[in-house]
């Protein structure tokens, strides 16, 4: 299955194109080629890509690899369906594991849910969420992770206590975690 792209058609949808008088500019890089490819595959492929992720079949890690490459909305919206639906417990774990790899901040209106899933694989997950949203992308503010560990040092698992705090150490001299341990004292 051969298909052209109509690349024009394409950078004015991500309006990477602006019309001057004197012509054109344009903007690319990664993330536009992201984007790109996003629009590309088109949202039912990517969200039966995180399907195969959660089903643990041989090859998962491709799909897992690709998303998190992209980190796609749809991936996004399909890691909240799956956690949301009733499956079982790794189901809904492995959602949000993937989901911590594909995360913006805007699945920080999430983490309420998640760390009061009953699920321990899902509670323990939210935390390499808000690690990534907090360190690896700085997309959070301490302030807004705070409440979250705060919930995670005093949860009834020993597991989701233990993560929080091993988090709470591993990044000690890090700026945020450093300001999350004066906000929480």
């Amino acid at each position: 299955m051969t298909e052209t792209v109509d690349w024009r058609a394409l950078a004015e949808k991500l309006g990477t194109i602006s019309w001057t008088d004197g012509g054109r500019s344009e903007t690319g890089g990664t993330k536009v080629g992201c984007d790109a490819i996003i629009e590309i595959l088109g949202d039912t492929l990517l969200r039966d890509a995180v399907d195969f992720y959660v089903s643990g079949e041989a090859g998962n890690e491709v799909a897992r690899s690709v998303l998190m490459l992209l980190q796609p909305p749809a991936a996004m919206e399909r890691c909240l369906e799956i956690f949301r639906a009733p499956c079982d417990e790794q189901e809904a774990a492995d959602a949000i594991n993937l989901l911590k790899m594909v995360a913006d901040r805007r699945v920080l209106d999430w983490i309420p849910e998640f760390m009061a899933s009953e699920t321990v694989g899902v509670r323990v997950w939210t935390l390499g969420i808000l690690d990534q949203l907090l360190i690896m992308q700085e997309a959070i503010t301490p302030e807004e992770a705070v409440p979250f560990f705060k919930q995670a040092l005093a949860d009834s698992d020993k597991n989701v206590r233990d993560q929080a705090a091993q988090f709470l150490d591993d990044f000690a001299d890090h700026d945020h975690v450093i300001a999350i341990r004066r906000l929480m004292q």
